[in-house]
């Protein structure tokens, strides 16, 4: 039994190990398992560049990107959603850009200053 296991456990982690080369996906599976995971890195860059930003704004320019941020979590799940599901590569996608968007604010607030009419 404890051989079954250690063989079991040994099969799991170079599956587990195998299935996260991202580099050489080796099918649809992994190409999805991938995605999902670069998806999951850019969102928590989105949420971590959103709250800098936030951190930097006056009480208005708040109000103003988190309606600016409402607005565009509508807009993208409006575009990455089809009658199948969810398109995480379109989500991904729209993520990236929006984690550029909000790069150039904080690169602005830094340089120039947080410019109220650039937040929508």
């Amino acid at each position: 039994m404890k051989k079954m296991v250690i063989i079991l456990g040994c099969m799991w982690i170079s599956g587990a190990a195998f299935a996260d080369n991202c580099e050489q996906a080796r099918n649809v599976y992994d190409d999805v398992y991938c995605t999902n995971k670069l998806y999951a890195s850019a969102d928590t860059e989105l949420n971590k560049n959103y709250q800098t930003l936030r951190g930097k704004l006056s009480e208005n320019q708040k109000k103003i990107l988190k309606t600016s941020q409402l607005a565009w979590i509508r807009e993208r799940d409006a575009q990455c959603t089809t009658d199948t599901g969810i398109d995480v590569q379109c989500r991904l996608t729209t993520t990236q850009d929006r984690n550029n968007w909000l790069r150039e604010r904080l690169r602005e607030c830094t340089t120039i200053g947080c410019k109220t009419n650039m937040l929508n």
